[in-house]
């Protein structure tokens, strides 16, 4: 696979659907299968094709590409603005996340605690990178906590394959410095 070998967002929705529907995947081989399929994907431009564009209610930009009904895959693109980082926060759900476009100061940690206490965690920083187009990373609960900043002065965008809805999910925010957690629901950070 090269970045110039043309990969539709249609094959890869359906490579994506079939490696979910074999029997008794577990969410780490769904990630680890769908891994070299996202390195592939982000290279393709048609992932930000106004077409797909949908303005943001509240919230980021995103390009959507495929929302099942059920819920099980989400492939979108998210924008990010300079100076509108993202809060530390989590998905609750497998998914991947692909930089498409731009370059993302990226902060990923993992929790630390027992996961007993609902207001409080301790988190240990596990990255902080500056991700350019094709950089890919997993997001495995409990340890799917991150943060995303454009890098630069133009936007930045990156692709979510995620295996729940984010709109239906209850998600938290993380304060790093107090350990504080606030609870959200929805998509919008």
């Amino acid at each position: 696979m090269t970045k110039a070998s043309k990969y539709a967002v249609s094959d890869f929705v359906a490579d994506a659907q079939a490696i979910m529907s074999r029997p008794g995947a577990s969410r780490e081989e769904i990630v680890a299968e769908l891994t070299p399929l996202v390195e592939r994907i982000v290279w393709n431009d048609d992932l930000l094709d106004t077409r797909f564009r949908a303005e943001p209610e509240s919230g980021r930009a995103r390009f959507v590409h495929h929302l099942a009904e059920d819920g099980s895959l989400q492939v979108y693109v998210v924008e990010f603005d300079p100076g509108m980082p993202t809060p530390v926060h989590d998905h609750v759900t497998w998914g991947l996340i692909g930089v498409c476009g731009g370059s993302q100061a990226t902060l990923r940690y993992r929790r630390l605690d027992d996961l007993s206490d609902p207001d409080h965690a301790t988190l240990g920083l596990i990255e902080d990178a500056v991700l350019e187009r094709g950089a890919v990373y997993p997001l495995l609960p409990p340890h799917d906590i991150h943060r995303i900043a454009t890098h630069g002065d133009e936007p930045s965008y990156s692709l979510h394959v995620l295996g729940a809805d984010l709109a239906l999910q209850t998600r938290r925010i993380f304060d790093p410095g107090t350990g504080r957690i606030e609870t959200v629901h929805g998509r919008g950070m």
